[in-house]
C-alpha cells in the first residue's frame, strides 16, 4: 500500500494587538531610501509599505514569533526573526544579482509541460476549489525531474503571485521549497507518487474591495476541520468542542492520553508519546498526525518547527487552494 503525505508549510506565529514597530529601509548600495518596499509578517494579512522617507509602522502583539518579510522588487528579500517591540534597526537590501537556473547532472525526461501540470496539482490542489487558482507569474517557475532521485523539484527567483478565487485572496507566496517525492511505479515513465513537501513565506490581500459573502462562506468551510483549526483546538483542549476525536491503532481514546503539553506565555509545547495518532473531524473527515519531535504551537495555531509534523489524510489533501492566512478568526472579517 502506498501513502501520500502532505506537509504543508507556511513559517508564521502570532501577532495580533495594538503595539507597534517602526523603521526604516534602505538601498545596501548607496543607503538611499527606498520607498514602497513591502513589510509583512509572513502568513497573514498585516503589511504595510515604506513612505517617501524609506519609514514603516507595522502593528505588533508583544511575544510575536512570525517572521517580518521586508521585500521590493529587484532586491534580495530580508527576513527579521528577532525583535522588540518599539524601534527597529534600519533594514538594508541588496539589489539582486541574476540568477541561473539550477545546474543538473542528469538528462530531465519529463517535458516542462507534465512538470507543470503536476506542480499545480499538488501545490494548488486537484479539486474544483483548485481551480479558482492561478499563479499569475508561471514563468518564474524552475522546474526539475530527477529520475535516479525519482522526485521534482521547483523554485521561482521571485514571489508566485496567486490569485484566489475562491476564499477571494491574491497571496504573495516565496516559495523556499517545493518537492514531489515517487516511489517506483510499473515503469520508469509512471512512478508513484509518495510524498509531497512545499514551504515558504506568504503575505495575503483582499482580492476585491469589499469582501463577497461568498468569500466568507469558503472560508468558513476551509478552516473547518483544517491543521489550523486542529492546532488551535489542541492548544486550548477544545477538541471535543470542535468536534475532533482521537483514535490509536483503531480504538478511540480521550482526546489528550497520548499528548504531553506545556505552557510558556502564549506557546504551547506538544509531545506525542506514540507515532502516529489518526482524528476522525465531525464524523466525516479522516487525517493522521505524526510527529517525530516536540512541537510549539502559537497564539494564532501555527506549529514549528514544520517538519516535526506530518499530516496526512483529509488535512493533507487540501493544499494551497484551502490555505487561509494565520491571523483568520483573529482578526475581523
Amino acid at each position: 500500500m502506498h501513502y501520500r503525505f502532505l506537509l504543508l508549510v507556511i513559517l508564521s506565529g502570532s501577532l495580533f494587538g495594538q503595539q507597534r514597530l517602526e523603521g526604516y529601509v534602505y538601498s545596501a548600495k548607496d543607503s538611499t531610501v527606498l520607498e514602497a518596499a513591502s513589510i509583512y509578517f509572513d502568513g497573514t494579512t498585516v503589511g504595510t509599505i515604506t513612505n517617501k522617507n524609506g519609514h514603516y509602522s507595522i502593528p505588533v502583539q508583544e511575544g510575536i514569533t512570525s517572521p517580518l518579510v521586508i521585500t521590493m522588487m529587484g532586491y534580495a528579500p530580508v527576513y527579521l526573526n528577532k525583535f522588540a517591540n518599539g524601534a527597529m534597526p534600519p533594514v538594508y537590501l541588496s539589489e539582486k544579482t541574476e540568477t541561473l537556473d539550477q545546474v543538473f547532472l542528469e538528462t530531465d525526461p519529463w517535458s516542462r509541460q507534465r512538470k507543470l501540470d503536476v506542480f499545480r496539482t499538488q501545490f494548488l490542489g486537484n479539486s474544483p476549489e483548485a481551480q479558482k487558482c492561478r499563479i499569475l507569474n508561471e514563468d518564474a517557475l524552475g522546474l526539475h525531474y530527477s529520475p535516479s532521485k525519482l522526485k521534482l523539484s521547483a523554485w521561482a527567483n521571485e514571489p508566485l503571485i496567486i490569485e484566489n478565487k475562491h476564499l477571494g485572496y491574491t497571496i504573495r507566496y516565496t516559495l523556499t521549497d517545493f518537492y514531489v517525492a515517487y516511489d517506483k511505479g510499473r515503469s520508469i515513465q509512471y512512478p508513484i507518487m509518495n510524498m509531497v513537501y512545499y514551504e515558504g513565506f506568504s503575505f495575503f490581500q483582499e482580492l476585491k474591495e469589499k469582501t463577497r459573502r461568498k468569500y466568507l462562506k469558503n472560508r468558513e468551510d476551509s478552516y473547518n476541520g483544517s491543521v489550523l483549526h486542529f492546532m488551535r483546538a489542541l492548544a486550548q483542549k477544545q477538541l471535543h468542542e470542535n468536534n475532533f476525536r482521537i483514535f490509536y491503532k483503531k480504538f478511540e481514546t480521550p482526546p489528550y492520553l497520548h499528548f504531553e503539553f506545556r505552557k510558556i506565555l502564549d506557546r504551547t509545547y506538544v509531545k506525542l508519546d506514540v507515532e502516529t495518532l489518526s482524528i476522525l473531524y465531525d464524523n466525516a473527515e479522516q487525517s493522521s498526525l505524526k510527529a517525530k519531535e516536540t512541537f510549539v504551537i502559537d497564539a494564532f495555531g501555527n506549529h514549528s518547527p514544520p517538519s516535526a509534523v506530518i499530516m496526512s489524510g483529509a488535512m493533507s489533501y487540501r493544499r494551497f487552494a484551502f490555505t487561509l492566512p494565520l491571523d483568520y478568526k483573529l482578526q475581523p472579517q
